[in-house]
């Protein structure tokens, strides 16, 4: 019940003060405008940066919400067993067990293996992530992909990975003059080191749509975040704890691993 009214506190709050500063704002833009306009460039100048700051404020304000919902999810349990030197490392069929053990319907990814023509390969897969918004003039989605595809050799017991990467954007919105619409999806093949892909939306109450880990969502409120180190930590981890080792092992490639 406490966690339901702390909710609702939030949500007033937000509502309150978004309409606030879109008041205000509004009149502090519109009257630094003018001042500069009535040759008192100082005082707009003033009363912009003012305007801007208030805007910046909110905008702060939904990043950290949204940042505070995502950190409730589930973190993957990295198995609490005796580390193994690379000069012992274990079978690959106990690494595999060992990866695919943490999955849990919680996480916000899934780990799959497969044979490969060179041995094994362990798919680390994000799960989907997309959110749809619409306001008076303005509807848009948003929606974020990552697989990384680990190769495990048994006969060296080395490792070698990389990521794949999309995003996917549209919006479209009417003004006076006309509707305006476009899209665009990019899609990336490499290595990331603590990148983090994310969107942080409001709207009225039911007008944002999550659709996640948890299925789908419809709220006043949405964010959608892919963050590759969750994934990436964990099963370095276990290769690692288990005396594995990717082919050219520095602080470099490290690197990559998180």
């Amino acid at each position: 019940m406490s966690g339901q009214q702390g909710r609702s506190r939030d949500q007033r709050f937000a509502v309150i003060s978004r309409r606030v500063v879109f008041v205000v704002g509004s009149a502090l833009l519109a009257g630094g405008v003018l001042a500069i306009l009535d040759d008192q460039v100082v005082l707009g100048i003033a009363l912009i940066v003012v305007a801007s700051l208030a805007v910046a404020w909110r905008g702060l304000l939904t990043v950290r919400r949204g940042r505070r919902a995502l950190a409730d999810r589930d973190r993957a349990q990295v198995p609490d067993r005796p580390v193994r030197g690379a000069d012992d490392p274990a079978p690959v069929e106990d690494v595999v067990a060992a990866l695919v053990g943490m999955n849990s319907d919680g996480l916000p990814y899934e780990i799959d293996a497969s044979q490969s023509p060179d041995g094994l390969r362990v798919e680390v897969r994000w799960k989907h992530e997309e959110m749809r918004w619409r306001t008076l003039f303005v509807r848009g989605s948003q929606a974020y992909a990552w697989r990384m595809e680990v190769g495990l050799d048994p006969s060296s017991a080395r490792y070698r990975f990389v990521e794949h990467s999309g995003t996917a954007a549209v919006r479209a919105a009417a003004g006076p003059l006309g509707a305006v619409a476009y899209g665009n999806w990019t899609w990336k093949k490499g290595k990331t080191s603590g990148g983090t892909s994310a969107t942080f939306v409001e709207g009225a109450d039911g007008q944002v749509t999550v659709t996640g880990p948890d299925g789908p969502r419809t709220s006043w409120e949405g964010v959608v975040m892919i963050k590759p180190a969750d994934a990436k930590v964990p099963v370095f981890t276990v290769l690692r704890n288990n005396g594995w080792r990717p082919r050219l092992d520095w602080f470099g490639a490290r690197m990559f691993e998180k």
